[in-house]
């Protein structure tokens, strides 16, 4: 096989050839891809002869796949056209074949001389001929190969890159000259040198015996070889380079054709020199191959946790997979290692995976950062818009795009870095024990704070460099350019998030204690025994964390303070504005529970811990057992082995209550515990909270974000709640609804109803509380409530104190409504023996007022529960079986109310409007008073009232709306009906709802 190799080096060909009177060539009529394959070669062959670019490069950048398809581009460019100049750019058409027209003598004297090759070929060996044929001159025409001025197929990142190959094809058929008889020649894969200069006669190389030349009877034997020029043997330039094997008869050549053995033999080593040369540089030409693609996908990436918690990365570029782009994969890679939940934010927080994550971010900036340096060169810029401005234009698209993937990978570190902090403090867990460690530090908050302004910077600057890109100009499909388009949207949303953050970032910090230690205290809250912000106050503690870390928490009986021997407690009363109905002695922490609006009732509860000597706190935690058990249902039962009690959410309270309250079950805790002090009877339940706190600190991090979905519903109905003394903390609980605050009602009408059991028992957990509101809007858009709330007393079990049920009552509505009318509530007024029934009676010193000592029925009653026939007149007896109002009624006819003390029995009263209409809230209006039930009994309180104006026609509001607030420790059933037909509310319809109330609730009617 003949392998002919190239003379002439790269080196020297730059410095023989001036391009100056090269001729321009119009590409307008040509495809947008051709114009684009044209100016690229365009471009290389210039900077060849005008820089001192590599050739390895210039190859690169005109998309051929080897240095050597670029030097036989070269080599035709020089060629002679038959108008006498140089091929020039005219051979880098696609539709171009071209054929060297130099003259024989200026053959003889082309630079591109065999005796110039590499001086390793004198010393190679060539093989013998076994014998010389002449062959006739007149047999031998001139050998002509088709060439175009194609290379071998481009990796040029086009996604049509298939039909490039098949436009190739059809160029290929295109002859340039009219066809001639050829010697049959079989091309291999081989560049021949533009000019070969013609065979000397005198040069007779030998032809081995063993060289096969097979001999083609299809077309007539060539005439002598040496008269046309071998210049004229040009290659086809779609061929890979490789070698041209000639088949030739087997006759004896010429004496010049036997030189070709030893100039092939000479090709062979200058290639192998070539190829070793080519590999050194391929890592550098991979690096640059995909330079576009790099590009475009890193802007992808882009995606912020909002708690610190960190940056994670995605994209939807598939057809980059598997590619090996260093910038890209490392960037790529941080999708698969960091997980994206929306059910489970947290599952990133892996450290492990945030590190490697962190290393792929690290490495993709060093890759860009050589880009940027790439791109950034003053030669390629001043070399481009000389050659073409659309292609200055894309290089500054390139620049733009470049800084976008730095902005990415740099933002991508630090906030990497800041999620492996959030994850050491949630793996290291603040609830954990045994260690003293900070898990947060003042440097990490700053670290923390450094990095959302870095993060700021970034996302601004993405957005600037991405207004200067054009992404139809891209060379992307439609589309990755819509998926492109659509993230530009989110940016804002990002800078928005990151700012709320930052503004969280102070107030995280105090929370958890960051260079000071904060205590906060925390209050149980029994709703068995219902009070304005949950319940009556059993347990208390303190939660005291200092830089992340919490001290142990123990809870105690909130008598051993209330009851510490300091005498603060002694005959203190309740403040003014509640001392009329919570009229205990020695007001103290287990009643400060006297406000529906958790802050206010938070503030006096601190206040009187302080007092009592607890002292100052940082803020007030107060929970239900509805908040333990959706705990529990997290955690699964509980085993308290020391009681062989299994604990779940469904038999807490009880169990809870039974060894608080019952005599048997205190004295199994006396006997475990060895003491027969008052606080033993809270043992079970202190035990019981030990063993709950531990179990949370093992759970996992899906289990941790349970219970704080359950927290964030326990807010919503009050059975959680939080006050903080930190005016930024509180404001933040207010601003998404999670202080307990209760509504002024100066955006909507509404109401909110608060029971407060004074019962001195556990009776609420067997009433069930209906507020049924029918509401009429008139002609002047105000609104009439006329309500019903309904307390059903059905007692199924133990109350551990007094049957009869005292509840104050107090419903609060918008400041400016007007109270009309109210029933069923106790008036104060007494009634007297003398049978002044309906309400009559003395007041309340009267000595007459009938009270359940007095209402004892004869020898010769009937049996209890069972109703008198003939109640003797002016007794007090009849009471006990009827009462003169139809807001109290008892169904079994048992109308007894029983003591309310200790030997302090209950005064029947009349029934009446409430008694209270001054609001100890400011800017709401307020009725209210008390109201007594007996055991399995009904009361029906009912009141009016009026709110003007309380439709509004506001742009974008509802025409009416009415908010029903919910009062923690219970969920009531709602009844709301609103009349609109005489509504100035156009097209409106009556409105009805009947359900649970579990959070506060706004109702609405548009037009």
């Amino acid at each position: 096989m003949l392998d002919i190799q190239v003379s002439e080096d790269l080196h020297t060909l730059r410095q023989k050839y001036d391009i100056a009177t090269w001729e321009d060539v119009d590409v307008s009529n040509l495809s947008n891809k051709a114009k684009k394959r044209f100016h690229r070669r365009q471009t290389a062959i210039h900077k060849f002869f005008t820089s001192d670019s590599a050739p390895e490069v210039l190859a690169h950048e005109a998309g051929f796949a080897s240095l050597a398809s670029f030097q036989s581009l070269l080599e035709q460019c020089l060629m002679q056209h038959e108008d006498g100049k140089p091929w020039g750019y005219r051979a880098l058409l696609p539709d171009v074949h071209v054929v060297d027209h130099t003259p024989r003598a200026l053959a003889e004297d082309t630079p591109n001389q065999v005796e110039e090759t590499s001086t390793d070929a004198e010393h190679a060996p060539v093989e013998p001929l076994a014998e010389d044929i002449p062959i006739h001159r007149e047999q031998v025409e001139p050998v002509i190969l088709e060439t175009s001025t194609t290379d071998e197929p481009e990796t040029d990142g086009d996604a049509n890159s298939d039909e490039a190959g098949n436009e190739n094809t059809i160029t290929a058929k295109r002859p340039a000259i009219p066809p001639t008889p050829k010697l049959s020649v079989e091309v291999d894969e081989v560049p021949l040198a533009p000019v070969v200069p013609e065979l000397s006669r005198d040069a007779q190389p030998s032809i081995s015996a063993e060289t096969d030349f097979s001999y083609s009877t299809e077309q007539p034997i060539p005439s002598a070889l040496d008269e046309p020029s071998l210049s004229h043997l040009t290659r086809s330039t779609r061929t890979r380079p490789s070698a041209l094997v000639l088949r030739l008869p087997k006759f004896a050549l010429s004496h010049g054709q036997r030189s070709i053995t030893k100039v092939a033999q000479q090709r062979r080593i200058v290639q192998k020199r070539r190829v070793r040369t080519t590999q050194v540089h391929s890592n550098q030409q991979h690096r640059f191959r995909w330079v576009s693609i790099l590009v475009l996908a890193v802007i992808l990436i882009m995606t912020f946790l909002p708690l610190g918690a960190g940056v994670v990365a995605y994209g939807v570029y598939t057809n980059v997979r598997g590619l090996a782009l260093d910038g890209v994969n490392n960037l790529l890679t941080v999708k698969s290692l960091i997980p994206i939940s929306k059910s489970n934010p947290l599952a990133a927080l892996e450290p492990a995976k945030l590190q490697a994550a962190q290393s792929d971010f690290r490495k993709a900036e060093s890759d860009f950062l050589q880009l940027q340096a790439l791109v950034e060169r003053p030669d390629i810029q001043v070399l481009v818009d000389q050659v073409s401005p659309t292609y200055g234009r894309e290089l500054t698209m390139a620049r733009h795009l470049v800084q976008v993937a730095l902005d990415v990978s740099r933002m991508g570190d630090e906030m990497s870095g800041i999620a492996m902090l959030g994850a050491g403090i949630l793996h290291g867990s603040p609830l954990a024990s045994g260690s003293t460690k900070p898990l947060i530090t003042p440097a990490d908050v700053q670290a923390i704070d450094g990095a959302m302004i870095h993060a700021l910077y970034y996302i601004q600057d993405i957005r600037t460099q991405m207004s200067q890109v054009d992404l139809k100009q891209l060379p992307i499909s439609a589309k990755q350019q819509a998926e492109i388009a659509s993230l530009m949207p989110l940016l804002p949303k990002a800078q928005d998030a990151i700012q709320q953050a930052q503004g969280l970032i102070g107030l995280v910090s105090w929370l958890l204690g960051v260079g000071q230690t904060r205590r906060y205290l925390i209050q149980t809250m029994d709703r068995a025994e219902l009070r304005p912000s949950g319940g009556f106050t059993g347990q208390y503690g303190i939660v005291q964390i200092t830089d992340g870390r919490m001290a142990p928490l123990s809870l105690r009986d909130v008598a051993l303070l209330d009851y510490a021997g300091n005498g603060v407690e002694l005959g203190r009363q309740a403040p003014p504005q509640y001392s009329n109905w919570m009229n205990f002695g020695n007001w103290g922490l287990r009643d400060s529970n006297l406000s529906g609006d958790y802050p206010t009732t938070a503030q006096m509860s601190m206040q009187v811990f302080q007092d009592e000597g607890g002292g100052p706190v940082d803020g007030d935690i107060s929970f239900t057992p509805t908040f333990i058990a959706h705990i529990l249902d997290v955690t699964g039962p509980i085993y308290v082995a020391e009681y062989n009690e299994t604990i779940t959410s469904k038999n807490l309270e009880d169990r809870l209550h039974y060894y608080q309250q019952n005599y048997s079950a205190i004295a199994i805790e006396q006997q475990k515990t060895g003491s027969t002090s008052h606080s033993v009877r809270k043992a079970f339940t202190s035990l019981v909270g030990s063993l709950l706190l531990d179990r949370i600190r093992h759970l996992s991090t899906s289990q941790l974000i349970e219970i704080v979905k359950g927290a964030i519903k326990d807010i919503q109905s009050r059975d959680l709640e939080i006050y903080f003394t930190n005016p930024a903390a509180e404001s933040w609980l207010v601003q998404h609804d999670y202080s307990g605050a209760m509504s002024t009602f100066t955006a909507n009408d509404g109401f909110m109803v608060v029971q407060a059991n004074i019962s001195i028992s556990k009776a609420s957990q067997y009433v069930h509380t209906t507020e049924q509101d029918n509401v009429v809007l008139d002609a002047q858009g105000g609104a009439t409530h006329n309500l019903t709330i309904t307390l059903n007393y059905q007692q199924t079990g133990p109350v551990y104190g007094f049957d009869t049920y005292a509840d104050y009552i107090r419903v609060y509505v918008p400041q400016n409504a007007q109270f009309l009318s109210g029933d069923g509530f106790d008036t104060g007024v007494c009634l007297t023996t003398p049978g002044n029934n309906g309400g009559s009676g003395s007041s309340a010193s009267s000595s007459n007022c009938c009270t359940d000592a007095q209402v004892n029925p004869p020898a010769n009653s009937p049996p209890t529960g069972a109703k008198s026939s003939t109640p003797p007149s002016n007794s007090c007896t009849q009471y006990r079986t009827s009462f003169p109002s139809a807001a109290r009624y008892c169904p079994d006819g048992l109308y007894s109310l029983g003591d309310r003390g200790y030997k302090q029995p209950w005064r029947y009263d009349s029934l009446g409007a409430p008694t209270a209409l001054t609001s100890d809230l400011p800017g709401r209006a307020m009725f209210g008073g008390l109201t007594v039930t007996p055991k399995n009994c009904i009361s029906y309180i009912t009141l009016s009232w009026y709110v003007p104006h309380a439709v509004q026609q506001k742009a974008g509001q509802p025409t009416y709306a009415l908010l029903v607030g919910k009062q923690g420790g219970y969920t009531p059933t709602v009844e709301i009906s609103v009349d609109t037909s005489a509504a100035p509310i156009k097209g409106a319809h009556p409105f009805q709802f009947n359900g649970d109330l579990v959070a506060d609730k706004v109702f609405t009617i548009s037009g």
